[in-house]
């Protein structure tokens, strides 16, 4: 009995293939509560007053949800189908944010696949000789217009097909 999927292994990974990750996650006020704990100071995120005093220069007055929120939730929504035979994060890069997020948007996300290689020294920190490789993918997260709103590199150590317990 296995407690991953069978199809997101190492071997599974095909480059230049994207993944259209199946699940939507709508953003709703919540954000204000994350912002306040991660104390980011942007009042852009929080201070309503300013963002209707200047909404020539606040998107009309909208609040903006914090990016690592963003990142958070299409990341997460990437998940299932990219990490579950992960054996670790190995890095995070080349991150933007593209278009802002609002309270009520509906986040998607999407991976395309870039490299793979199964000679990297990382791969020694993680795991075995031979057991793993490295899928780098391009994570794209979109509102429900389908505009990107973030894009961001990312690199797994993913186990390969005959070491899965």
């Amino acid at each position: 009995m296995h407690f991953t999927r069978d199809d997101n292994l190492y071997e599974d990974f095909v480059v230049g293939e994207t993944i259209v990750h199946p699940r939507g996650r709508t953003i709703s006020d919540e954000h204000m509560m994350w912002t306040n704990f991660v104390l980011n100071t942007a009042q852009l995120h929080f201070n309503q007053k300013m963002c209707d005093d200047s909404p020539e220069t606040t998107f009309n007055g909208r609040r903006v949800v914090y990016g690592g929120i963003v990142f958070a939730f299409v990341a997460g929504l990437a998940s299932e189908e990219t990490e579950e035979n992960a054996l670790a994060h190995l890095s995070y890069d080349e991150g933007r944010h593209l278009n802002p997020v609002f309270a009520g948007d509906t986040l998607f996300a999407e991976s395309t696949v870039l490299s793979k290689t199964d000679d990297d020294p990382r791969l020694s920190a993680v795991s075995k000789a031979g057991q793993a490789g490295v899928v780098k993918l391009l994570l794209r997260g979109k509102n429900q217009k389908g505009e990107v709103v973030l894009e961001i590199t990312r690199e797994l150590a993913v186990l390969k097909r005959e070491f899965r317990p």
